[in-house]
């Protein structure tokens, strides 16, 4: 596999380089020529490195359907440079020409300046799918799903649903599932192609169909549409109003871009920065700044309290200097600990492994866990204040300590991320630094608390 890799990459630097080279001796249809060799994914890596002037020259020499393809892959920074150097025509086509999703992305990436100019250039009956689409809630199936389905009458045979879907395969995102309405357009059932290929031409669809459809509302969170299609293994999952009329589908491509953008939000807000919609590079400097200033903020503000802890035991540390020694080991395993409670809350919590009765049972595991793990990280502590000399007393101080606070780490692990979702906040905002900066605080008052029952300061 990591040949395979190596060979593309070095076909894709090849190619980059060839159309590079034609570009600038202006051989424009051996540059046409490379292109259309190339996959859409790869071309669009490609107009990410050319200059704004090449990369609107190079979209021009693109066959139309590969420009749609290429188009719809593109950052949204480059999207936008290439709209602004489109005339209305061009601008047109291509924003009639992209999936309904697709399109909805990009609207609800641009400003709205923009996204006024860029609907008059649709058909109305583009326009007004488009609208629909929009005005669903954002990071709802009814933002991501695409009204591009194949739709059957219950009442047809196999033989003339296969015609039906013959026809109109080319304009519809999948042909492998078909999905069976009323003459209200209420959700019946849903037909795989492989029955329908496998039964004879006379048999009725209502025979063939599964008539207990597992399907979502338009105002489903997206998170929850992936885990149906994950869950079921399904091709496309439909999406329902609340009259239980057939509106659109989810597909699995779909699920992928809502998995990868869920993740990366939840690997952003775990590192206390505010979500971004754009990549890092692409990211302003100082809009990059501010979401990342905010928890910097928050938590600097909260570790004064750190501060305040070491500044009311000064006499205990005067008295046992040694006692200083061990805050940063204490601290830092700590925060540790609850980071791997948390981060195991929360994934547990985004795919559905772990819900409200689940949780006693979490509670005294993540206890028990404690014990093992702080009583293991003891000795060694324990072993370092021997080594260090600071006699028994204090060592005894740094074992209980330490059991202390990784069982506090744990279950602040265990506790934030419940609080969180009961206050409708993404659990993933309580881990990294604000747990940390939680267990700081509250685990040097442990500790403190530990060496003035065992010291006798």
């Amino acid at each position: 596999m990591h040949a395979e890799v190596n060979t593309h990459m070095e076909r894709w630097e090849l190619s980059f380089s060839e159309i590079n080279q034609a570009l600038q001796s202006r051989q424009f249809l051996r540059a046409k020529e490379l292109l259309s060799a190339m996959e859409a994914p790869d071309t669009a890596d490609l107009m990410r490195e050319v200059s704004p002037q090449e990369r609107v020259l190079l979209f021009r020499l693109l066959a139309k359907d590969t420009a749609i393809d290429v188009f719809e892959m593109m950052e949204k920074q480059t999207r936008e440079e290439l709209l602004e150097h489109f005339t209305d025509h061009e601008v047109a086509e291509i924003i009639e020409s992209m999936s309904d999703d697709d399109r909805t992305e990009l609207l609800d990436e641009l400003p709205a300046k923009t996204v006024k100019k860029l609907l008059r250039h649709l058909s109305p009956e583009e326009r007004k799918l488009a609208f629909t689409l929009l005005n669903y809630k954002e990071d709802t199936a009814g933002r991501v799903m695409t009204p591009e389905y194949i739709d059957l009458k219950v009442g047809m045979t196999a033989g003339k649903a296969l015609e039906n879907i013959r026809r109109q395969a080319r304009t519809k995102e999948t042909i492998y599932t078909s999905f069976v309405v009323d003459p209200q357009r209420k959700l019946m059932g849903v037909v795989e192609l492989e029955d329908l290929v496998l039964a004879g031409r006379k048999t009725s669809i209502g025979d063939l169909m599964n008539d207990d459809p597992v399907y979502v509302y338009t105002d489903t969170d997206q998170e929850e549409v992936a885990r149906v299609l994950s869950r079921y293994d399904f091709q496309a999952v439909p999406v329902v109003d609340m009259e239980k009329r057939l509106v659109g589908i989810v597909t699995w491509d779909d699920v992928l871009d809502i998995l990868e953008e869920e993740a990366t939000e939840d690997i952003e807000r775990m590192a206390g920065i505010q979500p971004t919609d754009e990549s890092y590079l692409e990211t302003g400097f100082f809009s990059l700044a501010r979401k990342r200033f905010a928890w910097l903020f928050i938590c600097i503000l909260t570790e004064a309290l750190t501060s305040t802890v070491l500044k009311h035991n000064s006499g205990a540390i005067e008295r046992v200097v040694a006692l200083s020694y061990f805050i940063p080991l204490l601290i830092d395993t700590g925060g540790n600990a609850g980071t791997q409670s948390a981060t195991l809350m929360i994934r547990g919590m985004t795919l559905g492994e772990i819900e409200e009765k689940h949780m006693l049972r979490i509670f005294s595991r993540e206890f028990f866990m404690s014990l093992v793990l702080g009583g293991a990280l003891a000795v060694l502590g324990a072993g370092r204040a021997f080594m260090l000399g600071t006699g028994g007393d204090v060592a005894f101080t740094v074992a209980c300590g330490i059991v202390a606070v990784v069982m506090l780490g744990n279950l602040s692990g265990v506790c934030l991320p419940i609080i969180a979702r009961l206050l409708r906040m993404d659990p993933a905002v309580m881990c990294g630094p604000f747990i940390t900066t939680v267990v700081d605080v509250v685990g040097l008052l442990v500790y403190f608390a530990i060496a003035a029952a065992v010291l006798g300061l």
